[in-house]
Parts: C-alpha cells; sequence; structure tokens
C-alpha cells in the first residue's frame, strides 16, 4: 500500500515542475511579445509616421516676378560702356506682384539711377555684383509696403 502513495507523491512534483514550466513559459511569451510590441511602437511606427508627415508638408512656391530688360550707359569716363540687365525678384507673397504692377515707374527709375551711377569696375568682379543685389534688395524694399523681396536674380547680365 505504500506503493501507490510513494508513486503519488512521486508523480505530484512531476505535475508540478511541467505546471511550473508551462507558467514559466506562458510569462516569458508573454513578456517578449509585451517588449516586441513596445519596441515596434516606439521605434518602427514613429519612422513611419514621419514619412506620412514628410510627405504631407507642402514645400512653400516661390513667388518671383521677372522685370523688363535694363539697357544704361555705366559711369565710366568717356561714357563707352554699357550694361545690359534683366532681373526676377524673388517675393515673400503673391500680393507684392500688384504694386509691383502699379509701382513700376518707381521701381525702374530706383533701379536705372543705381546702375547708372556704377562704373565697369564696380560691376565686373562677384563681389562687385554681389552688392550690387543687395543695394537694389534695399532699395526696393524701400519702396514696397505690401511684401518685400526677398532675393535679386540676374538672368542677363552684359557689359559691353
Amino acid at each position: 500500500m505504500a506503493e501507490p502513495e510513494e508513486q503519488a507523491q512521486e508523480q505530484e512534483p512531476k505535475k508540478k515542475s511541467k505546471l511550473k514550466l508551462i507558467i514559466i513559459l506562458i510569462v516569458a511569451l508573454g513578456v517578449l511579445g509585451g517588449g516586441g510590441f513596445f519596441a515596434y511602437t516606439k521605434f518602427f511606427a514613429s519612422k513611419k509616421k514621419e514619412k506620412e508627415e514628410k510627405e504631407q508638408v507642402k514645400i512653400p512656391q516661390v513667388v518671383t516676378h521677372q522685370l523688363d530688360t535694363f539697357l544704361v550707359n555705366l559711369a565710366d569716363p568717356g561714357g563707352k560702356r554699357y550694361l545690359k540687365l534683366t532681373i526676377e525678384l524673388e517675393l515673400d507673397n503673391p500680393k507684392v506682384i500688384d504694386e509691383i504692377n502699379k509701382e513700376n515707374f518707381r521701381i525702374r527709375d530706383a533701379i536705372l539711377l543705381i546702375l547708372s551711377s556704377k562704373e565697369f569696375d564696380d560691376i565686373s568682379t562677384v563681389g562687385g555684383k554681389l552688392a550690387l543685389k543687395k543695394e537694389i534688395i534695399s532699395k526696393l524694399n524701400s519702396i514696397l509696403k505690401t511684401g518685400k523681396v526677398l532675393n535679386v536674380y540676374f538672368t542677363e547680365f552684359l557689359v559691353q
């Protein structure tokens, strides 16, 4: 009689050890699953959201307006050199175009005065051209009221 009780007692620890092993495996799977979910939401899902946000971000449109070509005599001695210049203006908003069209005579006059006051040596270097751009920008911004000129681009620059 003692033998069946001993066998029953030996089977109980085996059952308990199997039960403990199953519980440990279930807990380990739960922890691994939770960790995997956490890692996915923190690292991989955020990259997908960033890509979607980048796609949704609209690139601001550049507003430009081209002025008619300028042809002026340079202030060189003898007055034999002239400058032919075409300018494209980069503006901060589209409403400025209407103001430029209304104030075209003031804008052209201001630019003509600036250009005709220059000598060949003033505008022959890159630094001279950049200084000319800055001077035109500041003069135009003092004339304009609804917006401002962000940059000036020389699309044609011919000195002869």
